[in-house]
């Protein structure tokens, strides 16, 4: 009979043994899971007051001895100094409170790619994002300077937005229709495609302001690239009429502006108002463009020669002749002489033999 109770009595010790094992196990595991909701809470509550995510925020309740009493209502949060690295929280049932100290780990906000993409991709609003960073010594790129640019790599969602992964791009412009050999083109003819920029591609690039009123050298199909291959920009210029020897005036019974279609000279003379008085240097051809190179320009107005100086005042027009004391190019100022009471104006040179005064 002692050796049943003695067996008995061991028994239910190793049975008592068991189930405060198991009682600590539930204590613990309990406590843990809470622990884990009221961190969770916590990183959430202050992740919306100081606009950063809650994984950035670092809640010191590790100590195991730190014990955490279920709440059945809901937690409620609140700074309660002014350098926000305690939080308070407390409960209402049961009713409880605790300060607990936070890191904020202030990582700045920094641009990365919503989704992956792939090399060669035009970059468009929605492609980019803002989102918390790891912090670093390369220069943010602002969004305003990725939108329009293509991708030189691909990239994943979520990797951080760098120059280096971005080319240039440029604008192509494509013909919308079959343009034939000698038509002059207008808007209606092609439409502007942003681009990949290539060292090949930047050498043509052209403007809408060169396209437009450019001539087809032949035939362009349907979504062909505009270019030196196939147009002819126009260009106004001065071209000799006649046979102009070297010391002539070139008056407008040698020259005339006209309309060119192709490559000029870049020192060719644009137009007769910029060609002014002007004797040649050299023998001129007919159908010959005339360059700044090929000229000598002459005074507008000679010292002790009339000139009509013109005076605006509104509507007023008024307009008399006045000598000029000196020799003046067009743009310049020169004093004018009024013959009958000899008082003296400044005026501004025009053209030959004109002025204006304000």
């Amino acid at each position: 009979m002692e050796k049943d109770l003695r067996s008995n009595f061991v028994g239910a010790l190793i049975l008592s043994l068991a189930t405060s094992s198991i009682a600590f196990a539930q204590t613990s595991t309990t406590n843990q899971s809470t622990k884990e909701l009221l961190i969770s809470a916590v990183q959430n509550w202050v992740g919306k007051e100081v606009n950063m995510r809650p994984s950035q925020i670092n809640v010191m309740a590790n100590d195991p001895r730190l014990i955490i009493k279920p709440c059945g209502s809901e937690y409620f949060f609140q700074f309660p100094s002014s350098n926000r690295n305690i939080v308070s929280a407390s409960c209402d049932s049961p009713s409880w409170r605790l300060d607990l100290r936070i890191e904020v780990a202030e990582n700045p906000i920094g641009l990365v790619f919503s989704n992956d993409f792939s090399a060669g991709r035009l970059i468009r609003e929605g492609d980019v994002e803002e989102s918390f960073v790891q912090r670093d010594t390369l220069t943010d790129i602002k969004e305003s300077e990725v939108i329009g640019r293509s991708l030189k790599v691909s990239v994943r969602a979520g990797q951080r937005v760098r120059d280096s992964l971005l080319a240039e791009t440029m604008i192509q412009y494509k013909a919308s229709v079959r343009i034939s050999e000698g038509t002059v083109i207008n808007d209606d003819m092609y439409f502007a495609e942003e681009t990949p920029s290539t060292s090949s591609l930047i050498n043509r690039e052209f403007s809408e302001a060169i396209i437009d009123g450019a001539k087809a050298s032949k035939t362009i199909a349907q979504g062909d690239i505009l270019n030196t291959s196939n147009i002819l920009p126009s260009h106004n210029a001065v071209f000799a009429k006649s046979l102009i020897a070297r010391g002539n005036v070139l008056s407008d019974e040698f020259v005339q502006e006209q309309i060119f279609y192709g490559e000029l000279p870049s020192d060719v003379v644009s137009s007769l108002d910029d060609l002014g008085r002007a004797t040649a240097l050299r023998q001129l051809h007919p159908g010959q463009p005339i360059r700044y190179s090929d000229v000598r320009p002459l005074a507008a107005v000679r010292k002790g020669e009339m000139v009509t100086l013109t005076v605006k005042r509104g509507a007023v027009t008024v307009s008399i002749d006045m000598e000029a004391t000196a020799q003046g190019f067009i743009g310049d100022k020169v004093k004018l002489r009024n013959t009958e009471s000899g008082m003296l104006v400044d005026a501004i040179i025009t053209g030959p033999g004109r002025a204006e005064r304000d």
